[in-house]
């Protein structure tokens, strides 16, 4: 925390609860009893004592509490994600560098909040609460609303948040609502009960409230702390003067009472320092010139003046924002001068200690407007490549309304927009950024904006503009000009030329502008140089190249990556180990793929990962596999309204259907493709496949589209020029024609071995036998054809291990419990030796009753707990057995917990009654009986949890007993009936270690002993025994025993 500025020092530490103040229990235990929901809001007008709830809470709870104190500044999501990440760092050091959010500076709110909740849920295993304090800030801002939305959408199960404000979060409610996620706090639950103001009362003024006169200070204040406090019903002065008038104005009461009731020098320190948002007792002394400060700041503390403070070191203190707006006014108005040389002062102690978005404010409110834009122009490409464009976009407002000139941050802010792909506002903000650059600005920052510039017109589509703006940037740049900004400008010549169909000069720039980042410190610009190049290399049929470059590009991504961009390169990574025929790397690189795609909360990019893993399957003939996938990346397509994904979509799935034989389902969905493109001629992929499905029966039409196609369309890709000479080959077989066949699938042989495409036609041959048998006979040494043979024998295999492979392992559990002797749990094969006493016992239980209710559940385990503390407990254990065993392990049906009915789960608690059932239902003398008791004392392997004593357990543990000790006695009888004495003896031993006083087990004993002809242990037992029931119980031996005795004596 020493290196945190005092602005976020003090927003990640919770205020210090002061143990001589009112204690809410009522509420704390409201929270705890809520727990178990994602989200618990707080929500009252000021002054209901929000933020010392949520302290009280934080000092009561023995969950880890991690709070976030909401600013103004906080309306950048970045700036948001950021205190919250130090936050949780500061609660669990094992999170200390596990948040680089400068790789996520270019991600979508969504995609921070994914990301953060994911390293949450990897790295800590216990339950706890993020408390929001003042979330009514945020209502404001789109961007972190969104954030906190999405986070609670992906709420790890061991988190709550806990959100105080003066109006409820703008969340998606209804829906946590529906979930039964949702619970609120809101000024009926916050107001003062009569005991709570009668507690009160005697602590702020040592009096005792008669039960007049507090019902008649509730009914006036309706239980609103504050109105209590300012009808100074509760002063020194006593109670001898009653409520009379309306309720005394706040400001009234903070001039008379508070401010004008101190010291002068406490007076003016108070109206001095309210000028700093946070203060600590180094800025006070900066800004008063004076070295008393911390002696000024505890007189505050202790006299309760509207402050709170913290507990660390050094110890940050912050005014009610109440209070400190009276401050601020009334120094305003005292001494206008005063007011802004002190506002000033702070900005400059704020700036130099690294809180520039405070200091802008404070500089703009003093009027100092020039030293505003001076430091937001200092900082703004800071700004810009941390992701803050939020703080950028305030700033420009600010400035704007000030006339104050700061080219930078419009500049800056026009780039961040410009990568969000919001052009309006880009072109709008670079527009002011060039009109306020003079002319005799550095080069390097004109050129910039001609860069900008380009980028703008290429997104437009506007690729002689692209070219004129590249033309521009680099004669300002000159010859000694910067080389990152001279690589732009050759990327930008790269796209340029590449969509106006010069694919030979786009690689030449493309490669000029990987050239030119020579240096450690563009890794970033390198990354996206080498996935430009990529890229057109695959359009030239260079695909070794193409897969070499993606990989260096891949490299460095692993390295600084965001999300999004490791999506985009473990899909171009996967597609080319597709291509080259590396089936399983290419599934575990899309899975990668797919997981960042859904962290960067990119739907877009998940639907074009799932596309691609379909491909595949259904290159691996694994239909149903694939279907599935393509069904998903098509719902997402939908939701999107993309119509060029929904297209691809419809074009492989009719793919699909085509190579399985379902021509009307092709055709059907090939339709569909073409009804999304209204367009006089079709795309080259929807007139490949209408040729596919016509080469079959209508050949020489297939034949004669076909040709068109490779004489009009210069610019088909080398895939689709692959399928195209392959379909006309096959179209030539249909026909009958089978050396036009032979000498047109020879030459889709020559090309695709050439340009790395022997996929698209392995993919196709593995599904047409035919084809597939002709191309053996006629060319069955060419070398491209070998190579698309082993391809599709490899493919043939893959399939079949997934068509064996079982199902998920995380869908069947395996959990066996071991309760009798030695207890212990075994998840998988895996002993668990780490679960807490508690959750075991806990686990036991459930095993044990099978559904439980739970108050059954609460006053089992936390009898001594309030209720809302039992709530808080059970589900901080439940979780933990989740994490543990599975989280479909146990299940939560309304009130009832259950082990999962639908699981293998073994119990030999279970095994020993369902085979004690079967023997004692058998009839004495029946000869299965004495082998089902064996099988059933066998099952018993001891006393039941020796390592607990609750009373549930002693209970169990004796009925349990108390049946083995019946069937001990049962298997005795029936090994005496066969005549079997010794056998029945070593079975009574048993018995008698456990219960020595039992009559039937002894009555046995001793009859056992006498067929065996062993008088004299006869005797020396019936000593023992009959000694043992009077030193013990004061009784004699029941008759028939006695009988038995003198009978065997005698």
């Amino acid at each position: 925390m020493a290196n945190l500025d005092s602005v976020l020092r003090h927003a990640v530490t919770p205020p210090a609860f002061d143990q001589t103040k009112l204690n809410r229990e009522r509420l704390v235990d409201i929270i705890h009893a809520n727990i178990p929901r994602k989200l618990i809001v707080i929500a009252t007008p000021a002054g209901y004592g929000k933020t010392t709830l949520l302290a009280n809470f934080s000092d009561q709870t023995e969950l880890p509490v991690c709070w976030v104190r909401i600013t103004e500044a906080d309306r950048d999501v970045m700036r948001f994600a950021t205190i919250l990440a130090v936050s949780l760092q500061r609660r669990f050091r094992r999170l200390v560098g596990k948040f680089d959010l400068e790789r996520l500076s270019d991600s979508s709110p969504q995609a921070l909040a994914h990301t953060l909740a994911d390293i949450i849920d990897v790295n800590v295993s216990e339950t706890f609460v993020i408390a929001l304090d003042d979330v009514h800030i945020i209502n404001r801002s789109k961007a972190t609303t969104a954030f906190v939305d999405a986070f609670l959408d992906v709420l790890p199960e061991q988190v709550t948040v806990l959100a105080a404000g003066r109006e409820v979060l703008e969340v998606s409610l209804a829906k946590l609502m529906a979930e039964g996620a949702l619970a609120g706090l809101g000024p009926q639950d916050l107001a003062l009960t009569r005991l709570e103001l009668a507690e009160l009362a005697e602590i702020q003024a040592g009096v005792e409230l008669s039960r007049q006169d507090a019902d008649r200070l509730l009914e006036e204040t309706r239980g609103w702390i504050t109105g209590v406090v300012l009808s100074g019903k509760l002063s020194s002065s006593g109670l001898s003067t009653l409520v009379q008038d309306p309720r005394p104005m706040v400001y009234e009461y903070l001039a008379s009472v508070v401010l004008n009731r101190q010291p002068d020098d406490l007076r003016r320190f108070m109206l001095d320092s309210s000028v700093f948002p946070v203060m600590t007792a180094e800025g006070c002394d900066y800004l008063l010139k004076q070295e008393q400060s911390n002696r000024f700041l505890r007189r505050l503390v202790r006299g309760g003046m509207f402050v709170t403070a913290t507990d660390d070191t050094p110890r940050t203190y912050e005014y009610h924002p109440q209070f400190r707006q009276f401050l601020l006014e009334l120094l305003k108005s005292a001494d206008r001068k005063r007011y802004r040389r002190y506002l000033v002062r702070a900005a400059n102690y704020l700036a130099d200690h690294g809180s520039p978005e405070h200091a802008v404010d404070l500089y703009s409110e003093a009027g100092a407007y020039s030293r505003a834009a001076a430091l937001a122009e200092e900082r703004a490409e800071e700004m810009h490549l941390s992701g803050r464009w939020i703080t950028l976009e305030s700033w420009s407002q600010r400035l704007e309304e000030s006339k104050a000139v700061a080219p930078k941050v419009f500049l800056y802010l026009a780039a961040s927009y410009t990568e969000q792909g919001n052009l309006e506002p880009a072109e709008s903000s670079l527009q002011r950024s060039q009109e306020m650059l003079k002319p005799g600005a550095a080069k390097s920052i004109r050129a910039y904006t001609e860069i900008l510039r380009g980028h703008i017109a290429y997104r437009r589509g506007q690729y002689d503009e692209v070219l004129e703006a590249a033309d521009s940037a680099e004669r300002l740049l000159g010859i000694r000009g910067s080389r990152q900004r001279k690589s732009n400008c050759c990327r930008l010549r790269a796209l340029a030329t590449l969509e106006k169909g010069d694919l030979q000069s786009a690689e030449a720039y493309a490669e000029r502008a990987f050239e030119l980042l020579d240096h450690p410190s563009l890794k970033s610009a390198q990354a996206y140089a080498l996935i430009d190049l990529s890229n057109i290399q695959l359009d030239l049929g260079k695909s070794t190249e193409a897969h070499a470059t993606s990989l260096k590009a891949h490299e460095i991504l692993l390295e600084i990556g965001g999300p999004i961009k490791l999506a985009v390169s473990f899909n171009n990574m996967a597609y080319d180990a597709h291509l080259q025929g590396r089936y399983e790397e290419a599934l575990e690189l899309y899975n990668e793929g797919l997981k960042f795609a859904r962290q960067a909360a990119s739907p877009a990019r998940e639907a074009n990962i799932l596309f691609s893993q379909a491909d595949l399957f259904a290159d691996l003939d694994l239909a149903l596999q694939a279907a599935e996938l393509y069904g998903q990346g098509l719902n997402i397509a939908a939701r999107l309204d993309n119509l060029s994904l929904t297209r691809y979509g419809c074009i492989q799935t009719s793919i699909l259907h085509r190579r399985r034989g379902g021509s009307v389902l092709a055709h059907e969905w090939l339709g569909r493709a073409m009804e999304l493109e209204k367009r006089s001629d079709d795309p080259p992929a929807v007139t490949i496949q209408l040729s596919a499905l016509e080469a079959m029966a209508k050949p020489d039409q297939a034949k004669n589209a076909l040709s068109r196609l490779l004489r009009k369309e210069k610019r088909l890709d080398v895939s689709e020029r692959t399928l195209t000479l392959y379909f006309m080959a096959r179209a030539a077989l249909s026909a009958g024609d089978l050396d036009q066949a032979q000498d047109v699938l020879e030459q889709t042989l020559d090309w695709s071995g050439g340009n790395g495409t022997e996929q698209f036609v392995a993919g196709e041959l593995a599904f047409d036998s035919d084809f597939r048998e002709f191309a053996r006979l006629r060319l069955g040494s060419h070398p491209v054809l070998s190579v698309i043979f082993r391809r599709i024998e490899t493919m043939r295999g893959i399939a079949q291990l997934y068509q064996e492979t079982p199902e998920d392992a995380d869908a069947t559990v395996q959990l066996a419990l071991f309760a009798l002797g030695e207890a212990s749990i075994h998840c998988q094969e895996r002993r668990l030796s780490d679960l807490k006493p508690l959750a075991r016992e806990v686990l036991f239980h459930l095993a044990d009753h099978q559904r439980v209710e739970r108050d059954v559940l609460l006053e089992t385990f936390w009898p001594q707990h309030p209720p809302g503390r039992q709530v808080a407990n059970l589900h901080t254990t439940v979780y933990n057995l989740r994490r543990e065993l599975g989280r479909d392990v146990i299940l939560h049906e309304g009130p009832v917990y259950c082990l999962n009915p639908e699981l293998p789960i073994e119990y030999d608690v279970i095994r020993f009654e369902r085979a004690a059932s079967i023997a004692e239902g058998l009839p004495p003398g029946d000869p299965r009986k004495m082998f089902a008791l064996t099988e059933a004392i066998n099952s018993y392997g001891g006393p039941f949890l020796t390592e607990f004593a609750s009373d549930w357990v002693m209970e169990r543990r004796r009925d349990l007993e108390m049946r083995y000790l019946d069937l001990l006695a049962q298997h005795a009888q029936e090994a005496l009936v066969r005549d079997q004495p010794l056998r029945a003896v070593n079975t009574l031993r048993q018995a008698l270690q456990i219960d020595p006083y039992r009559d039937d087990t002894n009555l046995y004993f001793l009859e056992a002993l006498g067929r065996l002809g062993r008088r004299s242990e006869v005797v020396s037992h019936y000593q023992r025994y009959i000694r043992l029931l009077a030193d013990e119980l004061g009784l004699d031996p029941p008759e028939p025993v006695r009988e038995l005795y003198a009978r065997l004596i005698d």
